[in-house]
């Protein structure tokens, strides 16, 4: 097996790993209310992006991937890899979820948009939420200027906090994979907009935003131009996120 194809499967192992952690974390952490779910969720993301960001890159949401692929961090088959990895990492979440508790608790943790709002209106905040995740993870992580020593905390913290921001009117997914997985399991498809449209939408707004707004290539920074943290001479097909 070629070096190459050994860092394919080990970036896409990573990632369906992750999904497969913050879904069922979520998932399990759904009766505990809204503020446990909130911190359930940033802990994990702030954890798994510490413990595999140097490996795949630690996206774990096809939003991030997809915004990753427009700036050219990650080519087409590789951000084809992840979503592949993440939306079957995700599924296999809910499953066990399912197989250690009871398709009831799944099907409780699955994002719904909440009366009254409507599903333009959960579109619309899942995009402004998830836009916000991603312009910090571009902004601490992918910006060469930013510090990276605390970047996993403030990834966590922000999507914490979009928790708490969205889950009475979402059910917080701010990820495809997070509304993906209870789904398949569960059976509920009738908020798949808010859930799948809203964090793309977001992704593409926060790539665009922060790649000609913030920090456009003209004022000679060396924004996105980190060191692969892969051995030479061959690189992984996915993007790194880190020095």
């Amino acid at each position: 097996m070629s070096s190459m194809t050994d860092a394919w499967i080990r970036n896409a192992i990573a990632e369906a790993v992750g999904a497969l952690i913050i879904v069922s974390g979520t998932l399990l952490a759904v009766e505990a209310g809204a503020t446990p779910r909130a911190l359930t969720y940033g802990f994990l993301i702030a954890g798994l992006t510490a413990a595999f960001g140097h490996v795949s890159g630690g996206h774990f949401n096809p939003a991030v991937t997809l915004a990753m692929l427009l700036d050219k961090k990650i080519d087409v088959l590789g951000a084809v890899a992840y979503w592949v990895a993440q939306f079957a990492g995700g599924a296999a979440g809910a499953v066990l979820v399912m197989l250690t508790t009871d398709r009831v608790v799944v099907e409780a943790g699955t994002p719904v948009v909440a009366e009254p709002m409507d599903i333009g209106g959960a579109i619309a905040l899942e995009a402004l939420f998830t836009m916000i995740i991603v312009l910090v993870i571009f902004g601490a992580v992918v910006d060469d200027r930013a510090p990276l020593s605390a970047y996993p905390f403030g990834i966590g913290l922000t999507v914490a906090g979009a928790a708490f921001a969205t889950d009475a009117f979402t059910g917080a997914a701010l990820n495809p994979v997070r509304g993906f997985g209870p789904a398949v399991v569960g059976g509920e498809w009738d908020s798949v907009a808010s859930w799948l449209a809203g964090p793309i939408i977001g992704g593409v707004v926060a790539w665009l935003l922060y790649r000609y707004v913030i920090a456009p290539p003209n004022r000679g920074n060396s924004f996105g131009r980190r060191r692969s943290p892969y051995p030479e001479p061959v690189p992984p097909p996915g993007p790194s996120l880190l020095p």
